[in-house]
């Protein structure tokens, strides 16, 4: 008998999904899914779903529950492959 994915098994799936899309989009492409999954339509949004997610004591990006899987396949990702991500989720400014 098949049994049905587990919660666990539906969650890899879509962290590794998300891996293999980070891994290949353009930083532009992962700020527009960003500010989408939070609700926002517009390019200048980015900036205030960033400011949002931004600790004011460690300037990193601090996700949630609507970009929680999507900000650790970017800092997997980030270690992994594509070092010009790792300013996308801290305080360019400092």
């Amino acid at each position: 008998m098949n049994f049905p994915p587990t919660r666990w098994k539906i969650l890899h799936q879509y962290q590794t999904e998300l891996e293999l899309w980070v891994e290949q989009a353009t930083e532009e492409h992962i700020k527009q899914y960003l500010t989408e999954i939070h609700g926002c339509v517009y390019p200048d949004d980015w900036e205030n779903v960033r400011i949002s997610h931004m600790s004011s004591q460690t300037h990193i990006f601090h996700s949630c529950e609507h970009c929680l899987e999507l900000i650790s396949a970017i800092l997997t990702i980030s270690q992994l492959s594509r070092p010009d991500l790792n300013g996308l989720l801290c305080d360019r400014k400092l």
